[in-house]
């Protein structure tokens, strides 16, 4: 720890989508530290990005060691690099965001609205957090919103190219113009994400992951079903939510409308208009439209992804800053 009480910090992946959405989160909620450095791990990059309105030098990650000085590092890169920083424990305290990929594992998977005071009190000594698939945040705030138990589940996560990080947007968008000029060639183990919804082993397995993660951070989840497609958008991510319509704790039948309404985190669309993916771009809110039925209830949710992964990320930071004399 430094002998400061503001923390130094570090962004890993700094030129990633959802390290971009850190910086700016960093800047935008005035979270206070006494350094921020950022971070590559593409070796021999020299980048610049807007860290608050100041150009800032991306260095280089060389080696885990180069984070020995600092008290927080956020690791918004791929699971391989995150794993290895994390197997040679460099000191800070690791915010893991390559876990979002996996199911819950032995590091603690904490998420705002999610994760009580209590809980997270108990976790002071913890060196490594991970965060949550943020369809997998989205879906546990909504059931725990509404109170649900018992009544199965079955969800659908509608992944935007965003989901998979920077080099999947630049491919969607490299695949969109070629396929605009009609001038697209594709390799047979490539997949065409231009102007196609798909899902593949790789989207089973985040589907697989992500009911996992909502079982870990509900007290109690109902049975659930979750199906994963990748879309042809670039920000943003959706999903669809099936259940048998709710009742409050007390039985009483509350109109499940109010209850997502009175949620943090979650914004109810105006009734009839049209909601898409891009309507949640930029927000930190779980924008939802809901249709009630005598028996059931349906969720239609859109969220920026890569905006709410980073939120995730920097709640844990921000807590335990609140919470040791260190870090405040």
């Amino acid at each position: 720890m430094s002998n400061t009480r503001e923390p130094r910090v570090a962004v890993v992946g700094a030129t990633g989508a959802v390290g971009n959405q850190l910086i700016e989160l960093i800047a935008a909620r005035g979270f206070q530290l006494s350094d921020l450095k950022l971070f590559t791990t593409e070796a021999g990059a020299m980048q610049t990005v807007d860290a608050g309105g100041e150009e800032r030098l991306v260095d280089a990650l060389e080696s885990p060691a180069d984070l020995h000085d600092f008290d927080i590092a956020f690791l918004a890169i791929p699971a391989p690099r995150a794993a290895e920083i994390i197997a040679a424990q460099p000191g800070p305290i690791l915010i893991d965001l390559s876990a979002a990929n996996r199911p819950p594992s032995d590091v603690p998977m904490v998420a705002p609205g999610l994760t009580s005071r209590e809980a997270f009190a108990q976790l002071r000594n913890t060196k490594v957090f991970a965060i949550p698939h943020p369809a997998a945040h989205v879906l546990a705030t909504c059931l725990k919103a509404l109170g649900t138990r018992g009544g199965f589940v079955a969800a659908t996560a509608m992944l935007g190219a965003s989901a998979g990080g920077m080099e999947m947007l630049t491919a969607t968008v490299d695949q969109t113009t070629d396929l605009l000029s009609a001038r697209l060639e594709l390799d047979d183990d490539a997949v065409q994400r231009g102007f196609n919804a798909f899902m593949r082993e790789h989207e089973r397995s985040v589907a697989s992951a992500i009911a996992a993660q909502v079982a870990m951070l509900l007290d109690k989840a109902p049975p659930l079903s979750v199906q994963a497609a990748a879309i042809p958008v670039l920000h943003g991510s959706a999903l669809t939510v099936d259940i048998q319509r709710p009742r409050d704790r007390t039985g009483n039948g509350e109109d499940p409308v109010e209850l997502l309404r009175v949620a943090p985190g979650i914004l109810i669309a105006e009734e009839g208009e049209p909601l898409g993916v891009i309507d949640a771009v930029g927000q930190e809110a779980i924008v939802v439209n809901v249709e009630t039925r005598a028996e059931s209830l349906s969720l239609w949710c859109v969220f920026d992804n890569t905006r709410l992964a980073a939120l995730g990320a920097l709640w844990i930071a921000e807590t335990l800053a609140l919470s040791s004399p260190t870090l405040a």
